[in-house]
C-alpha cells in the first residue's frame, strides 16, 4: 500500500488545522484504538473543532495507524472507527465536522514518507483541500523552518513527530497532553498572534 488512506473532501480557501487523532481528538491505548468500541472522544474536543470552522479553518485530521501493515485490522475497520469518531463529535457539537481524514497504515521499516514526522499527510492533504500540487521535496531538518501554505496553518499534537510534520512544511505547532487534547489549546490556535510552540527537528 502506498501513501495515505484518504476520506473525506472539501475545499480550504483559508488555514487549515491538521490534528492528530489520538489523544487529540480522543483518548489512546496502549494497544491502539482496534475497533469502534474503544473510540472515545476527549471532553470538548467537538466544540474546539467547531469554533476552528467558525474562524475559517478546514479541518484535516493527520493519524498514524500502523495496524494497518501488521495485519491488525483492514481499512475497512479503519472505517469503522473514523465513522464512530466522526459521530461522537457531532453529537457533542452538530458543527463539529471534519472534511478530511488521512491515515498513514506504514510501519517505520516500510520508509514512506507520510508516516510523521514525515510531512507527507500534511502535502496531501494541502493537494487536496486547497488544489494545489506540493511535490516532495527534500527537508532539510538541521536548517531554517520552511514557509507556510498559510502563515495561519496550524499542526496540533501528543508526540514529537507531530511536531515534527508541522515544522516541515512551516506550519504553527502545538503541543497538548494526551489527556487534555486539542481543548488545551483552542484559545492559542485561534490567536493570530500566537507563532506556536517552539520544535527543534534535531533534538526530538
Amino acid at each position: 500500500m502506498k501513501g495515505p488512506v484518504v476520506d473525506g473532501e472539501g475545499w480550504a480557501d483559508g488555514p487549515i488545522a491538521f490534528l492528530d487523532r489520538d489523544g487529540v481528538l480522543n483518548y489512546g491505548r496502549a494497544g491502539y484504538v482496534n475497533n469502534p468500541n474503544q473510540m472515545s472522544i476527549i471532553p470538548g474536543s467537538g466544540h474546539a473543532i467547531s469554533r476552528l470552522r467558525e474562524s475559517g479553518y478546514t479541518i484535516c485530521v493527520v493519524t498514524n495507524q500502523s495496524p494497518i501493515m501488521r495485519g491488525l485490522w483492514d481499512v475497512e475497520q479503519l472505517q469503522l472507527i473514523h465513522n464512530e469518531l466522526r459521530n461522537q463529535l457531532l453529537q457533542e457539537n452538530p458543527q463539529a465536522i471534519i472534511d478530511m481524514i488521512l491515515t498513514c497504515p506504514h510501519r517505520n521499516r516500510d520508509r514512506c514518507n507520510c508516516r510523521k514526522p514525515w510531512p507527507g499527510m500534511l502535502r496531501t492533504g494541502h493537494n487536496f483541500l486547497r488544489n494545489q500540487r506540493v511535490l516532495h521535496t527534500n527537508i532539510d531538518w538541521a536548517g531554517p523552518k520552511p514557509e507556510s501554505w498559510n502563515p495561519l496553518d496550524a499542526m496540533v499534537g501528543d508526540r514529537k513527530s507531530d511536531m515534527g510534520a508541522g515544522w516541515a512544511v512551516g506550519a504553527r505547532t502545538f503541543e497538548v497532553s494526551s489527556q487534555n487534547g486539542l481543548p488545551q489549546v483552542i484559545e492559542r490556535v485561534l490567536d493570530k498572534s500566537d507563532s506556536g510552540d517552539e520544535y527543534d527537528p534535531m533534538r526530538w
